[in-house]
């Protein structure tokens, strides 16, 4: 397996991990029913990405991350639940930025097929998310 494609997914796989554990914080703060409802499914969704990444460094024959990204304590560090949110947001368009830098580069179709649906998920979360803020659920 090439090494920086290792190294990128890896990447992704410990973001997504450290955006699984900050949404499940966030789900036992959050107050309304809609919203809890929401994190949970968003950090579904991270659980899910983690697990697919390190299937597909698995079966190009790389050795999957177990780590967690440093994003956790960057999200408790903020105060306000609103500000948390916002910042897990910015955490989703990393994510989503850092695929479309490399998406280009990978040539595994299953691989850069995956990668497409799960920016694309994550617009979707953000979206979500955002609407969630708008309406001032907390």
């Amino acid at each position: 397996m090439d090494s920086q494609v290792e190294t990128f997914l890896n990447s992704l796989g410990d973001a997504e991990r450290a955006g699984g554990r900050v949404l499940h914080e966030l789900t036992g703060l959050a107050q309304s029913l809609e919203l809890r409802e929401m994190l949970k499914k968003v950090g579904h969704d991270e659980g899910y990405y983690a697990g697919e990444l390190a299937a597909h460094v698995r079966r190009l024959g790389g050795t999957p991350s177990n780590k967690t990204g440093d994003f956790v304590e960057k999200v408790r560090a903020v105060e306000d639940f609103r500000g948390k949110l916002e910042l897990l947001n910015r955490g989703q368009r990393w994510v989503i930025r850092k695929i479309e830098e490399h998406v280009p580069t990978i040539n595994d179709a299953p691989l850069k097929a995956f990668l497409v649906v799960m920016a694309e998920g994550h617009r979707v979360n953000i979206g979500a998310l955002e609407n969630a803020l708008t309406a001032g659920l907390r």
